[in-house]
């Protein structure tokens, strides 16, 4: 358990550093740190943890928003996809998990917006925040692969040697 909990705070520091240093916007390590968190780590409450822990620092440091539950929710939907949908030492499976989440991810995170009424209360004003919001679908799609494939690739040469022991 504390090789768990020694790992999950080196990943808390990674998401951190990831999500505070200059990156194109939502290009972070965040959705990978929840889809491998799930994946890896067998209590549920640890996989949870870590995503909306990291959320949790830098929101604080970068700017409280009002979003928070639907950012932050979609993160720990993140960590469920990584323990029910993924496994960790395939890469096709890794790569369609980090897609999914990136689609969550919009999907929650943009249906948020619209609930707290940026673009009116009708179904044109859904639509217009998910257009609205296309430019910025990219980045995530491409922090979620680009930071899933190293976590693959870390987790695949590794994986013997650190003894991460899947659920």
């Amino acid at each position: 358990m504390w090789k768990s909990i020694l790992l999950a705070l080196l990943l808390v520091g990674v998401g951190v550093v990831g999500r505070m240093l200059p990156h194109p916007p939502n290009f972070t390590p965040i959705e990978a740190i929840a889809l491998f968190g799930g994946a890896w780590f067998s209590p549920i409450w640890l996989s949870l943890l870590l995503p909306i822990t990291i959320m949790a620092i830098t929101d604080l440091l970068l700017g409280w928003h009002s979003l928070w539950p639907f950012t932050w929710g979609a993160m720990g939907v993140g960590a469920l996809v990584g323990r029910y949908l993924m496994e960790p030492l395939r890469f096709f499976s890794v790569a369609g998990a980090a897609v999914l989440q990136a689609t969550i991810f919009f999907l929650l995170t943009n249906f948020g917006v619209w609930v707290k009424g940026y673009y009116g209360y009708s179904l044109s004003g859904l639509a217009s925040c998910y257009l609205a919001a296309i430019p910025f679908y990219h980045y995530q799609v491409m922090g979620a692969l680009t930071y899933s494939t190293i976590f693959w690739g870390v987790s695949y040469a590794f994986y013997h040697r650190f003894q991460l022991v899947r659920r």
